[in-house]
């Protein structure tokens, strides 16, 4: 929610090249800190395919760091702004939040039987 709201925000044209430096910043480190959760939750929920799972989630942030600077590329190219690329990127990231959103309470119910017998997930 955080990383698509810096997101909108850095789109809109601002007096100062700061504010939306620090807006982006803000909006690439809200990610870079969701990408660490992922990694950290990854084992907890896929511990047998912990090597796969691994592979995916880094596909997927190298793919989000194209798609990115291709979309705001392309925005510019497009539209002579920046801002459409930037919104279909926060809209990304509010989609991803609804996704996870959605499977949150089945997750939580199966991971005690995904842990193994003892019922108490590894850390």
């Amino acid at each position: 929610m955080l990383a698509g709201l810096g997101l909108a925000l850095a789109s809109f044209h601002h007096a100062s090249p700061w504010v939306a430096l620090g807006l982006m910043m803000f909006a690439m480190s809200v990610l870079g800190m969701g990408n660490g959760a992922v990694f950290q939750l990854a084992p907890q929920r896929f511990g047998r395919e912990i090597g796969v799972v691994t592979g995916l989630v880094g596909m997927t942030g190298g793919i989000g760091g194209f798609y990115l600077a291709a979309s705001l590329g392309w925005a510019k190219q497009a539209t002579g702004s920046y801002q459409p690329g930037l919104l279909a990127f926060a809209g990304l990231a509010l989609l991803a939040l609804l996704g996870l959103t959605g499977v949150k309470a089945r997750w939580r119910r199966t991971w005690p039987d995904l842990a193994g017998a003892g019922g108490a997930l590894r850390l």
